[in-house]
């Protein structure tokens, strides 16, 4: 590492590197969500270093005169939309003890005062705007998104962080193309302008793209039921999915093999993430699901899923003979309402992350370790195979069970084992008959069918 020579103002050591620092204002720290802004410089020389900086310091403050001057704007559009608010209520007004005569409309008054007060602080085109919100006329993006999320008291907090990015893109869009802020101004010629340029000309992942306009689409659908949105125009918006034209294309998520099972339950050095891998592969859970789990829903020999992605993931299956070793250990002397994995921190309150989401890493860096990977090309981000590939070779071994003779349980009850919806009449893709009539007529698999599907998923010699 370089000696340490004495730095001067705005400069600081990073390791082997120099980086520039500045304050942020005590009045922008809520807003920029730090006390510092810091840039590294590619230079180890001081001298250097001192002559850099001054462009970088420029720039700093530059992207805090930016934040500043949005807070301003986001200010004047939450007091539009109060004063908008009042106007609704009829209860706009000005202290006067002036009489009131004929014609002379005390909340007109008020309201002129109002937008009069906004262009002598801030200018006429604020002014202007102010006005417009206030009236209806123009409805900023994202002023009822809040409001939105509070009638939907079910959204995830990553599914509206989801909305929040895909509405921050589009409004980095209207900037650098002039089209105002507001919803009035995304007509579907405005929309499809945007997926072009947004999206297809910046050969944008499709799945990608259409989670953005979906996410679109969805608060549209409801600013067109709540706020009288005359169109949607992210309806029929979707981008196709190119089509695999060539042999050899990368395939979808798979199963692992019965190979990479043996690799992984004799290679993996973590206890934890092999406990939590042979909990997957025997029962089908998913890793929230695993992790989720308390010393009360593994009594009497049975698992119960209590919380899961959807109603039909809420189950109870018979535990598997294999894990009978484990799941005792991991309960003795523990109160009922504790974790199974009780080694797992908890996440902040409001995070999105689940308390099982280390497990998925450190999984992650056993499996690349042990070379159980699998991609098309380098350029593929993610693998074909993953934690969930656990829950796939169970259902691919219950599969297994049912084509070599095994008695008891048939496909619906694989889908119920790991908790699929049954009534749409598929199980991993796979279609499967009578899909209402099984689905919901049929009513709940036994215990006894669910647990011969359970026996017949046996690991690897």
């Amino acid at each position: 590492m370089p000696t340490k020579k004495k730095l001067g103002t705005n400069l600081e050591w990073h390791g082997h590197r120099i980086r520039v620092v500045i304050r942020v204002p005590p009045s922008q720290v809520a807003r920029v969500g730090k006390t510092k802004l810091k840039e590294a410089l590619q230079t180890i020389d001081v001298l250097e270093a001192e002559r850099e900086k001054v462009d970088v310091i420029r720039r700093l403050r530059a992207t805090l005169a930016g934040t500043k001057a949005a807070a301003v704007q986001s200010s004047l559009v939450e007091q539009a939309l109060a004063v908008k608010r009042l106007r609704e209520e009829g209860s706009l007004r000005m202290d006067s003890a002036a009489p009131e005569e004929d014609g002379y409309d005390r909340e007109a008054d008020a309201f002129s005062e109002t937008v009069d007060a906004v262009e002598r602080q801030h200018g006429h085109e604020a002014a202007e705007n102010f006005a417009a919100i206030a009236l209806g006329n123009r409805t900023p993006l994202t002023a009822l998104v809040d409001r939105w999320f509070a009638e939907k008291a079910n959204l995830s907090i990553g599914y509206k962080d989801d909305i929040r990015r895909s509405l921050a893109r589009l409004e980095a869009w209207c900037g650098r193309t002039r089209t105002p802020k507001t919803v009035e101004a995304i007509t579907q010629r405005v929309a499809g302008r945007y997926i072009h340029e947004q999206f297809v000309s910046q050969g944008a992942d499709v799945k990608t793209a259409n989670k953005d306009l979906s996410c679109l689409r969805s608060y549209w659908r409801w600013l067109k039921k709540r706020h009288g949105t005359q169109e949607n125009p992210w309806l029929e918006q979707s981008l196709e999915k190119p089509k695999q034209r060539r042999e050899g294309a990368a395939p979808k998520k798979r199963p692992f093999t019965d190979d990479e099972v043996r690799k992984l339950l004799s290679g993996i050095r973590s206890q934890r993430e092999r406990e939590f891998s042979l909990m997957s592969a025997l029962t089908g859970f998913r890793l929230e699901e695993v992790g989720g789990l308390r010393v009360r829903d593994c009594a009497d020999g049975n698992l119960r899923v209590t919380d899961a992605k959807t109603p039909s993931g809420l189950r109870t299956i018979p535990a598997h003979p294999g894990l009978k070793e484990l799941i005792a250990r991991k309960c003795a002397g523990k109160a009922p309402d504790a974790y199974l994995f009780d080694e797992l921190e908890e996440q902040r309150e409001g995070s999105k992350r689940d308390r099982s989401a280390p497990v998925g890493q450190a999984f992650t860096r056993e499996r690349r370790r042990l070379g159980v990977d699998e991609r098309a090309s380098l350029t593929q981000r993610q693998s074909n195979i993953d934690f969930h590939s656990w829950r796939r070779w169970f259902v691919r071994k219950a599969v297994e069970g049912l084509e070599r003779g095994v008695q008891g349980y048939t496909p619906w009850t694989i889908a119920n084992v790991v908790g699929h919806k049954a009534e749409d009449g598929t199980l991993d893709g796979v279609a499967l008959p009578l899909g209402m009539t099984m689905g919901r007529y049929a009513g709940a698999t036994s215990m006894d069918a669910m647990r011969a599907c359970v026996e017949a998923v046996q690991l690897p010699a």
